[in-house]
């Protein structure tokens, strides 16, 4: 007997094709990608316009740029970030929910499917791996309410990380609930 996948099951293996298909295009063609701003908005339209997406656009869209944390941080010295109830509010780089969950126009009421994270280094900064860690730290924060299956980060680096390697994935180790992505242009 065969099983069928969910369509929760096929959303996120839609997610993750997209993911693919994003770093595909930056390997291929890094310079399409200036920033991060970029690289939300490739993803998103891909999203929104993939062959079999069941997200939608408009006024009952469920993906959403920059959608704002549930929990609130505060920032230590060293970039690192912390829940604290007298922070701010983070922002997803995008995030969204199924069309199976109603739409509430409220972050904080929201229920969502999933949440993307990501990171865009032209040239490694000092402070790469706090920025990277801030970013899981999101996505696994309870409180945000993204589902362990609806995490996600991608890192898209225009250098290579070989000698940053041991550090790299020390810092995805810690935060085993995130399904993180690398991609190196070449």
């Amino acid at each position: 007997m065969k099983i069928r996948p969910s369509k929760a099951e096929k959303e996120i293996a839609f997610i993750e094709k997209c993911i693919v298909r994003t770093m595909r295009k930056f390997r291929e063609s890094p310079r399409l990608f200036w920033s991060e701003d970029d690289v939300r908005c490739y993803l998103k339209q891909l999203l929104l316009k993939g062959k079999g997406s069941a997200f939608r656009t408009g006024r009952l869209g469920n993906v959403v740029l920059g959608l704002p944390t549930k929990n609130t941080y505060a920032q230590r010295e060293d970039g690192g970030l912390f829940a604290s109830a007298d922070g701010e509010s983070e922002r997803f780089a995008l995030a969204g929910w199924s069309s199976a969950v109603p739409t509430t126009w409220n972050h904080v009421t929201q229920q969502l499917s999933f949440a993307i994270e990501l990171k865009h280094f032209a040239a490694t900064p000092e402070n790469w791996a706090a920025q990277i860690r801030n970013c899981l730290l999101k996505l696994s924060d309870e409180k945000n309410g993204v589902p362990p299956a609806g995490r996600f980060f991608l890192l898209l680096t225009a250098q290579r990380t070989s000698q940053l390697i041991r550090q790299l994935n020390a810092v995805f180790a810690e935060f085993p609930t995130v399904r993180c992505y690398q991609q190196v242009a070449d």
